[in-house]
């Protein structure tokens, strides 16, 4: 599980940075609407960070701790669920009140929420890149 643990929380950094992204594409394009598909991979990652929140606590619950040197550790519990599912909901509420455009507050919660998820996988791995590399791959 805890190997599922650090993939799911790489798919999620990658899946906001997607959403950021296209967001931005869409933006420089001078689109005005926001494509059904950007709304189902916001969904589907919405849910794939509920789920990993989820895993997180059931990984706490039977004792697995994130192990690292730094003393700000127990940060990765709020980067890892909290902090992002309120860039989320938030990028949500910005793109529901917008009449159009509708992606650039899903593309804002999803750069916080990116940024975020990033975060807690620094924190669980380490800072430097090597050490994140290192701890997503077997």
């Amino acid at each position: 599980m805890t190997l599922l643990h650090r993939y799911l929380g790489t798919v999620l950094v990658l899946l906001f940075l997607a959403i950021m992204l296209w967001g931005i594409i869409l933006r420089v394009m001078r689109r005005t609407e926001t494509p059904m598909a950007m709304w189902a991979v916001q969904h589907w990652t919405e849910n794939l960070l509920v789920l990993q929140t989820v895993f997180g606590i059931v990984l706490l619950l039977i004792g697995r701790r994130v192990v690292s040197a730094d003393p700000l550790v127990w940060l990765h519990y709020l980067y890892g669920s909290l902090f992002p599912l309120i860039g989320v909901i938030g990028g949500r509420l910005a793109a529901i009140r917008r009449e159009t455009r509708e992606y650039v507050g899903l593309a804002w919660g999803s750069f916080f929420a990116f940024a975020l998820t990033l975060r807690a996988v620094q924190t669980a791995c380490g800072d430097e890149l090597s050490n994140v590399i290192r701890c997503l791959t077997p």
